[in-house]
């Protein structure tokens, strides 16, 4: 009860307590013999935002203590923020497997890559710098309010090496240089489209055959 932080209810009915607050009880239920793997149906679903952080923490303080869990939601920004493995699962069959990045990757050989700088003043000249390191064509974005630029590129990691050193040379002053996380909503969709497509198409005709 004090890890799910449910102490102060311990004489309450659980009937007369909140659904967020009948969550943590549930759970705290299913810790008294100390599991070392929780398997848990939905956790966050029908929760309101704070409480939907609060559980969110919870399952993360969990993970800290050694516990392995196994969720399953279709709120997949929560699972993006607690899980290190995500499994798409659509119409029976597993699609994709694997880290948030690796996801991504299947969904899109390019990366998005974010570099953030110490002022937005060297907003352009850092951008200028980039595109002459990526291939042609390549989509780079300014954002002058956040001092960021962000980029998309199938170029290999050790060219990001040649490119910060530039960026270095050339007097931009970098605070952070980092692979921005593909959406896992997307993720899903792109897996679960092309099935849903192939569910909705209509079934040709056979061809009329003389007996």
């Amino acid at each position: 009860m004090d890890i799910t932080g449910t102490t102060w209810m311990k004489d309450k009915f659980v009937e007369s307590l909140s659904h967020g607050m009948q969550q943590r009880v549930g759970l705290a239920r299913t810790l008294i013999h100390d599991p070392k793997m929780l398997i848990l149906d939905e956790p966050v679903n029908g929760l309101d935002p704070q409480a939907r952080i609060e559980m969110r923490d919870l399952l993360i303080q969990l993970t800290q203590r050694g516990k392995t869990l196994l969720v399953t939601s279709h709120i997949l920004p929560e699972l993006a923020r607690i899980c290190t493995r995500v499994a798409i699962v659509t119409n029976g069959a597993l699609r994709a497997f694997g880290t948030v990045e690796e996801i991504g990757r299947q969904v899109s050989q390019k990366r998005t890559i974010e570099a953030t700088l110490m002022s937005s003043t060297q907003v352009s000249a850092a951008a200028e710098i980039i595109r002459k390191g990526l291939e042609p064509g390549a989509e780079v974005i300014e954002v002058p309010a956040e001092a960021t630029v962000r980029f998309r590129t199938a170029r290999p990691e050790s060219k990001f090496k040649i490119m910060i050193a530039r960026l270095i040379q050339g007097g931009i002053d970098i605070t952070q240089f980092r692979e921005v996380q593909t959406d896992l909503e997307e993720a899903f969709m792109s897996f679960a489209a092309p099935q849903a497509t192939a569910k909705t198409q209509p079934v040709p005709e056979k061809e009329p055959t003389n007996a």
